[in-house]
């Protein structure tokens, strides 16, 4: 009798066991969440992705964007015949909502679909808004950024002198998460816009515009002292395209506005070293900051005889030159929370030998050799910094 009843006290007790573990693997499931990798989940062409009224971010120090169950996100494709697709289904919509159920599943216009089937039929159009707003002088600042139904988004904002073909300077926040960013992306084109009426800003870049500009005004053959398969003025990103994670806002900029006349070696050299090290130095403070990216003052090289002169890459009907290549590039990263900030500045050459660099430096180097910024590895010394 009493081993019987030990027997059944056993069976009871795996019985609720058994019950618990199975309530508690079912809870899990019902309250799974919908877990996204930006290296595996996202496919293209990619669609804008808003959030709670604003871009969708990283929210997980892993680099993941997590969603709870029946969560939504908006999910757009902007401009003239962009329509959305889910997986091999072209939708009459150009912006619906997305609905977590679990994982990577996600519910879209009555349709089950992983995540990663949902795309744009092309890709979407981001434009320029702009604002009442003035800046240096009476230049405007504009917004950059996507038109979702009758909502403008704006990404980052540039101010920007049209008479000049200058950006002076690009607006835009860095956070913590800004290290990550979705993978296998083909580098866009740039766009102009309706920013520059007749220039041709992909022509004003080209080597050969470049040759033409500089033998302008520096002497018929000059431009060989300067230009090289290695060495040439690239189309310098103010705003980093890296800064972005999902390949809808990384297009974004790509756009002239955002651009200013760079030695290449420059830009892929300290520059690149600077915004990297910039990304990792606010991953690790674990706050956000808010970036000014720009330029000043018109770069000299010396003609035929010798005298130095201002560079500009393009001349108008009349022969005023415009779209300067500027002498200095900065960057002013701006911490409100902490109010503190910190200032950049490079000299856009490698041509110049020790006694101009110093007749050109204005403030001390307090980058090298100093702790606070040991997170920041310069790549090589094409520009100074």
């Amino acid at each position: 009798m009493g081993q019987s009843s030990d027997t059944t006290l056993a069976m009871t007790v795996s019985l609720q066991y058994s019950f618990i573990v199975f309530f508690i693997i079912n809870f899990s499931f019902v309250r799974n969440d919908c877990i996204l990798s930006l290296t595996r989940d996202f496919g293209s062409p990619g669609p804008v992705f808003i959030r709670n009224g604003a871009f969708m971010e990283v929210n997980t120090a892993v680099g993941n964007i997590t969603f709870g169950r029946s969560e939504t996100v908006q999910v757009s494709c902007p401009g003239t015949k962009r329509k959305i697709l889910l997986g091999n289904y072209t939708t009459s919509y150009d912006t619906l909502e997305a609905h977590c159920i679990s994982n990577t599943t996600f519910r879209v216009d009555r349709r089950i679909v992983n995540f990663k089937e949902i795309r744009c039929n092309t890709q979407p159009y981001f434009t320029t808004q702009e604002s009442s707003e003035t800046c240096h002088g009476q230049n405007h600042i504009y917004h950059v950024g996507y038109k979702v139904r009758s909502t403008f988004h704006s990404l980052y904002e540039a101010c920007h002198d049209k008479n000049l073909v200058l950006t002076h300077f690009v607006k835009h926040r860095l956070t913590p998460t800004s290290v990550f960013r979705q993978n296998g992306l083909k580098r866009p084109p740039f766009t102009e816009g309706n920013m520059f009426g007749k220039i041709r800003m992909n022509e004003v870049y080209k080597i050969d515009g470049q040759i033409m500009a500089l033998d302008a005004i520096l002497g018929t053959n000059m431009s060989r002292n300067y230009l090289t398969k290695k060495q040439f003025l690239s189309r310098g990103h103010l705003t980093a395209n890296a800064d972005y994670p999902t390949s809808a806002l990384i297009r974004a900029t790509f756009h002239y506005v955002n651009t200013a006349p760079q030695w290449f070696r420059g830009n892929a050299g300290d520059w690149a070293a600077l915004e990297d090290g910039l990304r990792r130095r606010v991953q690790a403070r674990g706050g956000k900051v808010t970036v000014y990216t720009g330029t000043h003052g018109v770069m000299t090289l010396p003609d035929k005889r010798g005298h130095m002169q201002e560079v500009y890459l393009h001349a108008d009907a009349n022969n005023n030159l415009d779209v300067p290549v500027p002498m200095y590039f900065y960057k002013l990263v701006y911490d409100k929370q902490q109010k503190t900030a910190a200032v950049f500045i490079s000299i856009n050459s490698s041509f110049y030998n020790e006694t101009l660099i110093n007749t050109l430096l204005f403030c001390d180097n307090i980058c090298d050799g100093n702790s606070q910024f040991s997170w920041l590895k310069w790549r090589s010394n094409d520009g100074t910094v």
